[in-house]
């Protein structure tokens, strides 16, 4: 018998960001990760810019030193690049017990910082007077915050953002170290997380299952949500999702891959990662009565309108013992669905075949 198989989002920091369309819509950051010592991230900073001004947003709770974490908050415009900085009792590289400063980070300049120590990272800055200035800021000392949006945003920090929305590294410090990267891509906000073991009363069908709640806006997908798995076996995703895209959905598809946006890659036969056909895979909102499971493809078929909320369940089955991550794309069509318009070649066949349907009736009629 296997043994049930743990699931996270990731399994090391990722993140998540979602733009909404209008000044004051919710941005939203997911993350998983494990500290240094497992302690709790606190003090946690976010600041974001849209490319003229630079806001700072103290987010009021910790995020766990490991397993899933989601920040929700509206920002005063739609921010284009993003910097999150938190605290976290930790150890160095020397084994040696010290508060470290954890930050999401742009992937570029985080690879090309990648063990160096904070103050030659951060020209100008020091690691402790920066985690001082963090706790005060947090704390509500006006100076400190503002030391944060008007010198060390755009001084010491000048390309350590990532672009709202794409993917990013995290780094814990006294000197750099890499802990972590994006586990989603899109424009969508996840605004719950939890993972259920397979024990767990509101566990699908006694599986373990990645429960997860979506809002999905700005557009129809995609949107990109890594998985980590842990051994091998069905497991179960348990995902509502919100349609305020503005429009009404006829179909709604996931997909199983690797990578992320522009670099995700569909999975493919025999890679032992496939939707289970033999489970329950449904919604249970009613919306979507037909359900199609391909290997790699389930499609959900039915009428969402805007506003409303559909929840899917679906397994995922994996033969692969090592542990591995997988991608499920997630995106809408608009719907009721239409029939597709026919070409000038498609009207030319069906105007013959209406004209020999109709000499065949006469023949017969003749003959009569």
């Amino acid at each position: 018998m296997r043994s049930p198989m743990p699931i996270w989002i990731a399994s090391m920091i990722a993140i998540l960001t979602m733009v909404g369309t209008a000044y004051g819509g919710p941005v939203s950051y997911v993350a998983h990760f494990t500290t240094s010592k497992s302690n709790p991230v606190t003090d946690v900073l976010i600041l974001e810019s849209d490319g003229s001004q630079v806001h700072a947003t103290i987010y009021g709770s910790d995020l766990p030193g490991s397993g899933p974490a989601v920040i929700t908050h509206s920002p005063p415009f739609m921010p284009s690049q993003s910097l999150v900085i938190g605290l976290t009792q930790g150890m160095d590289a020397d084994g040696n017990d010290k508060a470290q400063l954890v930050m999401f980070l742009d992937d570029d300049f985080a690879a090309a910082n990648a063990g160096l120590k904070f103050s030659t990272v951060f020209p100008g800055a020091r690691h402790s007077l920066t985690i001082a200035s963090l706790q005060a800021a947090v704390a509500g000392d006006t100076t400190e915050l503002a030391w944060f949006t008007d010198t060390f945003f755009t001084g010491p920090a000048a390309g350590a953002a990532f672009a709202t929305g794409g993917s990013f590294k995290v780094a814990e410090f006294t000197a750099l170290s890499l802990i972590g990267a994006s586990a989603a891509a899109g424009n969508w906000i996840i605004t719950d997380f939890e993972s259920l073991p397979y024990h767990d009363p509101n566990a699908q069908s006694g599986k373990v299952t990645a429960v997860i709640d979506e809002t999905a806006q700005v557009d129809l997908g995609p949107f990109d949500i890594k998985l980590t798995l842990n051994g091998d076996g069905v497991f179960a995703v348990d995902k509502s999702v919100s349609n305020h895209t503005g429009r009404d959905w006829g179909r709604f598809v996931m997909e199983l891959g690797t990578g992320s946006g522009t670099g995700f890659v569909p999975s493919t036969a025999s890679d032992g990662i496939g939707f289970d056909e033999f489970s329950n895979n449904r919604d249970d909102s009613g919306a979507f009565a037909n359900v199609f499971v391909e290997e790699d493809r389930i499609q959900f078929a039915g009428f969402l309108a805007e506003g409303d909320m559909a929840r899917f369940v679906v397994f995922i089955t994996t033969n692969t013992q090592a542990a591995h991550r997988i991608t499920l794309r997630q995106r809408a069509l608009p719907g009721p669905v239409a029939v597709p318009a026919l070409n000038h070649v498609g009207l030319i066949v069906m105007v013959l075949m209406l004209l020999l349907l109709g000499s065949t009736i006469v023949i017969r009629r003749d003959r009569s």
